[in-house]
């Protein structure tokens, strides 16, 4: 048997689905989080559930609400559970009218009951199901009250609903559904007049996250971090009593290749953590969404409306899940040129990067220089924007704004989990492998001679024809230039690469460097293009070799031109 679960953005979909399933796909409070459908096996039962995007019709306007609409087709469920929310009753009636005409067996899911109850809403289930002819079940996804009857119901035999109103306009419809429940509340409150206002609305976003940054990387990050260090040098040291009677060469590789490289990363998994608890609870309060509502002025002045700014904004996290979230935008041109913005802005992965140099050469000050590069990646992001995004959009931009919710402890600690575990995946992997790669190619000869002088290595070799490309921006030394090469495999790997050659030595590391040429570095590790797996992602979802092309030449040339300028500024 197969289910779909269809309805509105913001509904409450992928809550159920997890309910459902046991799965822990991303929730949050807004629009546009899930945009490709998700399969698996209901728990207890011989049914596959399938999450889709959110959509508002079978009408679609954007590309996850095109994938929604073909898989409704392409499926060929046994059945669709349409869930509504219950405090914008009529709006979500609106798709199902349009679902009962399909002539697949329905069951609505009746979702926020809780809510609708705190707005004095009265919604009356018997009602609605009479004026429908459809099983309409109250539930509560999130605690899930209701869910026990919904499954009963789910594997009761349904016959294929009546049309309510076929064929009608859009208006006819939503004159049809003012006869159906209560009506809907209008949910404006005083903090949205000051969150949203044309004016406060910028300064309080830059001071939230100015004190984002300041209790990350600059009090309570630092403070964990540097214990993280400490712990990462017992581990060393441990390691390294531990193979005292082993072999140089296997000793070096285990302490000096493969700790030192992956310990030099985990250090600043503190930092990490914090980053994405912070960002979690503003999404899961309902405050991101606004966020994307008063940037829609300065956004349309690039071309884009305000839902551009949500994939930019996850392009903090990860580059991956940015160019997948631009399926919500309507046009191909507005999802085009958001992919090219989006490696300009730091990652998560960058920051290991920015934390280490920047404690090295600026100290207690590292913070501000954390926030100038991010400063600087969304300033290249929006000059970008304006050479290429044409002319201003005039058309209105539309945008549900969801309720204001208390996050939870649990979803809280499920996002830096699965975000911290994805980093945690990627030191034990990608970056332990590299480490000992690297370990090996810096330790053998051209000749394949074992050697000790890393510059004759066979890594030295290679890094010694790159390295005079970098020397007008200050970093021309083979380390530097080998560093960035395999960044391109995995961001992590810069510092994991930074560290081994310099055995762990942050003094080592300042005698390498000026402020001057660590700040040019940071900026090209900031601008320089993504890992192989954000590139592969940006191709699929722009659909064109000579895009992909032309993004591989543009953002290592931008990199290239602004670590030059900086360069030659600050002489």
């Amino acid at each position: 048997m197969k289910i779909l679960l269809v309805g509105n953005p913001n509904c409450g979909k992928t809550t159920l689905f997890n309910a459902l399933t046991g799965a822990h796909e991303r929730v949050s409070n807004r629009a546009g989080v899930t945009v490709d459908h998700s399969e698996r096996k209901m728990r207890g039962a011989d049914a596959v559930i399938v999450d889709l995007p959110g959509i508002y019709s079978l009408n679609p306007h954007s590309m996850d609400e095109q994938i929604a609409s073909e898989a409704i087709a392409a499926h060929k469920p046994d059945l669709i559970v349409n869930i509504v929310d219950a405090t914008n009753l009529q709006r979500n009636l609106f798709l199902t009218t349009q679902l009962m005409e399909l002539g697949v067996p329905q069951v609505v899911a009746l979702n926020m009951m809780d809510e609708a109850k705190k707005l004095g809403l009265e919604v009356d289930a018997s009602q609605l199901e009479r004026t429908l002819c459809l099983p309409v079940i109250p539930i509560v996804a999130k605690t899930g009250d209701g869910l026990s009857a919904l499954k009963r119901t789910i594997f009761s035999t349904h016959k294929c609903p009546s049309p309510f109103c076929k064929g009608c306009s859009a208006t006819a419809r939503y004159r049809c559904l003012e006869r159906v429940g209560a009506p809907n509340k209008a949910r404006v409150s005083v903090l949205d007049r000051v969150l949203t206002h044309r004016w406060l609305g910028f300064p309080i976003f830059f001071a939230i996250m100015g004190l984002v940054f300041y209790l990350t990387f600059g009090s309570v990050g630092a403070y964990l971090s540097e214990g993280a260090k400490k712990l990462g040098e017992l581990l060393c040291e441990w390691v390294r009593s531990l193979m005292f009677s082993s072999p140089y060469w296997l000793s070096g590789l285990i302490v000096d290749g493969i700790f030192n490289g992956v310990t030099g990363v985990l250090t600043f998994l503190p930092q990490i953590a914090l980053l994405f608890g912070f960002l979690s609870l503003l999404e899961d309060s309902g405050y991101l969404a606004r966020i994307a509502f008063i940037m829609d002025a300065p956004m349309r002045r690039l071309g884009l409306d305000g839902k551009a700014f949500v994939p930019l904004l996850m392009g903090f996290g990860c580059t991956v899940p940015a160019a997948l979230a631009t399926r919500t935008l309507g046009s191909r041109r507005e999802r085009g040129l958001t992919l090219l913005m989006l490696p300009f802005l730091p990652c998560s992965a960058k920051l290991p990067v920015f934390a280490l140099i920047s404690s090295c050469f600026f100290k207690e000050r590292s913070w501000l220089v954390i926030l100038a590069l991010y400063a600087m990646g969304i300033a290249v992001a929006v000059l970008t924007a304006m050479f290429f995004g044409g002319k201003r959009r005039s058309e209105p931009f539309l945008m549900e704004l969801p309720p204001y919710r208390r996050p939870t402890f649990r979803n809280t600690w499920m996002q830096i989990s699965v975000r911290t575990g994805h980093f945690l995946y990627r030191a034990g992997t990608i970056i332990l492998i590299m480490s000992a790669v690297l370990w090996a190619l810096m330790h053998f000869s051209v000749q394949f001679a074992y050697t000790d002088q890393t510059q004759s290595s066979l890594l030295g070799a290679i890094g010694t024809l790159i390295a005079p490309a970098f020397s007008p921006l200050g970093f021309g030394f083979w380390q530097a230039a080998v560093a960035l090469i395999v960044g391109l495999i995995a961001k992590e790997a810069v510092l994991s690469s930074l560290l081994l050659f310099y055995g762990g030595s942050l003094a080592a590391i300042q005698a390498a460097f000026t402020p001057l040429s660590a700040f040019c570095f940071l900026t090209f590790v900031l601008l320089y293009p993504p890992c192989f797996a954000s590139v592969i992602t940006i191709h699929r979802e722009r659909r064109s070799r000579l895009s992909t092309a032309f993004a591989l030449l543009f953002w290592p040339i931008v990199a290239y031109a602004v670590c030059l300028l900086i360069s030659l500024l600050a002489r």
